[in-house]
């Protein structure tokens, strides 16, 4: 397995992304965060979610992913909330991988894609307030008008790390098991916001190692004078040796 891990500050005035990783006999634990509330708060948000959460990875997990990880993300969530109140918090999309197998946790609109097979694949849920809206509309618990009404609000935020009580989150309670050759990849909206699916396979797809393709992605969005937004991501290529198997 190969990772690599990039970050850049963008036109803003402060960097709230955070991510990080931990390769133990555990297995490896990828991780990034993209505070919000602005200013400081919001990178002291990410940057404390990404060490809180390895530390405890490290040193505090057992083998139950999906149960470690809901009870370390609620307890961060308390946290970060008591640290910074009801101003800040951070999104964060987190993977671990043992033996093959996949798991995933994410909250707020960082995202995780899937590449296998010629093709890319968003596999968490963005978290704003359309996806609550369109949970609604769905529903019958709102009318058309309503939720076109609401509808230019969609970008919200709905769920994060810091909200003194984490309402909506992904969590895979079963692994995905990988094959070799698949890429996976943690990405702030930084990176999605700026470059389609399409240019962001390619550019994977493309190059032999995850410090090349990295390189190359954080290259093309420096590139696009739109790119205004910290942009923080993290690319994992799973290859296996038929020995490994």
């Amino acid at each position: 397995m190969e990772y690599a891990i990039r970050s850049y500050i963008g036109t803003r005035k402060y960097q709230e992304d955070a991510a990080g990783a931990c390769e133990t006999e555990k297995g490896l634990f990828v991780i990034v965060c993209d505070g919000i509330g602005g200013r400081a708060d919001g990178g002291a948000s990410s940057e404390y979610t990404v060490k809180r959460l390895t530390d405890m990875f490290r040193n505090e997990f057992d083998d139950n992913f999906p149960s470690f990880i809901t009870k370390a993300a609620d307890m961060t969530d308390s946290e970060v909330f008591d640290a910074f109140g009801n101003n800040s918090g951070t999104t964060a999309v987190i993977i671990y991988i043992c033996g093959g197998r996949l798991y995933w946790f994410s909250v707020g609109d960082s995202r995780i894609y899937i590449m296998r097979d010629d093709r890319i694949k968003q596999i968490t849920t963005d978290h704003t307030y359309r996806y609550v809206l369109e949970l609604r509309k769905n529903k019958n618990i709102i009318d058309l008008e309503t939720y076109e009404r609401e509808l230019p609000k969609g970008e919200r935020l709905a769920s994060f790390i810091g909200m003194g009580g984490v309402d909506i989150a992904d969590v895979s309670l079963e692994p995905l098991h990988l094959k070799a050759g698949d890429r996976l990849l943690l990405t702030t909206d930084g990176l999605y916001k700026t470059l389609t699916e399409n240019v962001i396979y390619g550019i994977i797809s493309t190059n032999k190692g995850a410090e090349e393709a990295a390189d190359e992605l954080m290259d093309a969005v420096k590139e696009i004078d739109a790119s205004k937004d910290n942009t923080t991501f993290a690319l994992v290529y799973y290859d296996v040796t038929e020995e490994e198997l």
